[in-house]
């Protein structure tokens, strides 16, 4: 597939990555990087070590059902591993920046999380077909959050 120069450009300058250990699992769709933030929109946690909310996806919150298996399964795929995150510099109103998990083996932890019917596509900040359309097959598979 080919693209043309200025789109690419946009692509380039648009998105932004880093690499770091991941320290700890917040929750499902939060972890933590052994990376300081000193950017002022990380708000408190200016100074702290870096979080990262997943883009894209939303998983169950602390005592909803599928709560422990969402976090179990960020834990077993990154905890204490190099991630990459892909993102566009954008932070959220808790200081978390918000991107894209790239793991070791090159798959996307958000994707993987929606797949397994352990998150569902959060289309309140997300418009994306890829992310619909792995909420939809979770669904039809009646896996993780879809079971019941």
């Amino acid at each position: 597939m080919l693209f043309s120069l200025p789109l690419f450009i946009k692509i380039f300058l648009f998105f932004q990555t880093l690499s770091s250990d991941v320290v700890g699992i917040m929750d499902g769709d939060t972890i933590e990087l052994r990376m300081v933030s000193n950017d002022p929109r990380a708000r408190a946690r200016t100074g702290k070590n870096l979080r990262i909310r997943l883009a894209h996806v939303d998983c169950p919150e602390r005592g909803m059902p599928f709560y422990q298996n969402a976090k179990r399964f960020t834990s077993e795929k990154c905890s204490r591993k190099t991630v990459k995150i892909i993102h566009s510099n954008e932070f959220d109103r808790y200081g978390r920046l918000v991107g894209e998990v790239v793991l070791p083996d090159g798959s996307n932890l958000n994707q993987e999380l929606v797949k397994a019917g352990l998150a569902k596509h959060y289309k309140k900040y997300s418009s994306s077909g890829i992310y619909s359309n792995l909420e939809i097959k979770a669904r039809l598979k009646k896996v993780g959050i879809w079971s019941e």
